[in-house]
């Protein structure tokens, strides 16, 4: 259970502007930039190259699973809010999965407000576990699954993304209608913006906007903003922050043990 109230001190300073969250990753960054800095050698990348080549790419790489979802272990930064009652939480965890592939999430500090931690974060995991549940194939944003519409391209500030309007073929549970930025080089997923569909568990419309960026050679991070509407509470919203590692190799005691120790709770979330 949640606990009513939180003391206002611990993980204050994450829940303020993007630029002091990252702060919070200092401890894991150092962990993880211990592990090995290259690619493995069926993740070489070929420079250059067309739009067909770059969503080819794409396809692939989804085929393969997502890096976050497979990851092992991925930390996480939740950051909720009730704008409208001032009110907010944030959250310290470390992601790892289980023999039979279920996400596990250790808490390692929480700081906030009882109410946004019930009814805001709270139901964001449980989603989350329902997609988890759902067979993965049948919402992965492929050409199986999604119609896409080349629309253009933007300038990414280094690079050049190929800009697709998509549209699942199937309306159901988890999946997305809106755009996806994909690398023209490498056909990474660069932005994923849209509707999330057929999750009333946060209401009717649920607006996402998910970039995935490198940290640096061997470290990602994948920025998901959430956006929803309550009975009663208002607007709800949710940034959650994820950093993973090209290592597999990577162990969640490190990362445990390399948080400040001014974190005063270690729970166990199932």
């Amino acid at each position: 259970m949640w606990p009513q109230s939180c003391p206002p001190k611990g993980m204050q300073s994450l829940i303020h502007k993007s630029p002091a969250r990252w702060c919070a990753w200092s401890a894991f960054l150092l962990t993880l930039s211990l592990g090995p800095n290259a690619r493995a050698a069926g993740d070489l990348i070929v420079a250059g190259g067309s739009r067909d080549l770059a969503f080819a790419r794409y396809v692939a790489t989804q085929e393969q699973r997502d890096a976050f979802a497979k990851a092992q272990p991925v930390g996480i930064v939740i950051e909720a809010s009730l704008p409208g009652l001032y009110k907010s939480a944030a959250m310290l965890a470390v992601r790892t999965r289980t023999a039979n592939q279920r996400s596990e999430l250790q808490v390692l500090q929480f700081s906030g407000d009882g109410t946004v931690a019930q009814e805001v974060i709270d139901r964001y995991f449980t989603v989350r576990r329902q997609l988890e549940d759902a067979a993965a194939s049948r919402t992965t944003i492929t050409p199986a699954n999604y119609k896409f519409h080349f629309a253009g391209e933007v300038k990414t500030g280094g690079g050049v993304a190929y800009i697709y309007h998509i549209k699942p073929k199937k309306k159901q549970q988890g999946s997305m209608a809106g755009q996806i930025w994909m690398d023209s080089a490498t056909g990474d997923e660069v932005m994923l913006t849209g509707e999330l569909l057929n999750t009333s568990l946060m209401g009717k419309r649920v607006d996402i906007v998910r970039e995935t960026q490198p940290v640096n050679s061997f470290l990602k991070a994948r920025i998901t903003h959430v956006a929803f509407t309550l009975p009663r509470l208002g607007r709800a919203e949710l940034v959650i922050t994820e950093v993973v590692t090209n290592d597999e190799s990577g162990s969640p005691s490190n990362l445990i043990t390399s948080v400040p120790s001014s974190a005063s709770q270690n729970p166990s979330w199932q």
